[in-house]
């Protein structure tokens, strides 16, 4: 699995995220509907702050990182903690 360094885009602000750089991903997530059932699972709303958080990541130790990309602004690292729907 890739670490969260591995994968954050190379210009996102991660110093509120450098905690977690070494953090294996376990899921990459997208936060836009999904085209068809069929390939929903890649598709879920960021569950945190962050009006433009296009892209984000599923961390192994129970942590979601968001790319916030708004507009005029540097990319910037969202941090919550995550559980997956549907379960505890």
């Amino acid at each position: 699995m890739p670490t969260l360094k591995q994968v954050l885009p190379e210009n996102a602000d991660s110093h509120h995220a450098s905690a977690l750089l070494d953090v294996d991903v376990v899921a990459v997530k997208l936060n836009t509907g999904a085209p068809c059932p069929s390939h929903a699972d890649p598709f879920e709303a960021w569950p945190g702050e962050g009006n433009a958080v296009r892209q984000w990541f599923v961390l192994a130790n129970g942590k979601a990182v968001g790319i916030d990309e708004a507009p005029g602004s540097a990319p910037i690292c969202r941090i919550v903690a995550y559980t997956a729907p549907g379960r505890p």
